[in-house]
């Protein structure tokens, strides 16, 4: 079994990292759908698609826990 204390070192660094990507990708979003910056849209899409990511990380980072590696 994985310590406890990497699990939750884990899941602090993928918690902090997604909150800060999301709240500049709803920078980006206000940009775009208030104030009307076409490219700030491509933005907003690479943010959220590099949260998702950091989750995938996350997922992949906690299976190799279990094995030992």
């Amino acid at each position: 079994m994985s310590d406890p204390a990497e699990m939750k070192a884990l899941f602090s660094r993928m918690l902090v990292g997604d909150l800060v990507l999301t709240l500049i990708a709803a920078g980006f979003a206000i940009a775009h759908f208030v104030y009307g910056v076409g490219w700030a849209l491509w933005g907003f899409t690479g943010l959220l698609a590099a949260a998702f990511a950091l989750q995938v990380w996350f997922v992949a980072s906690f299976a190799r826990l279990k094995k030992g590696g």
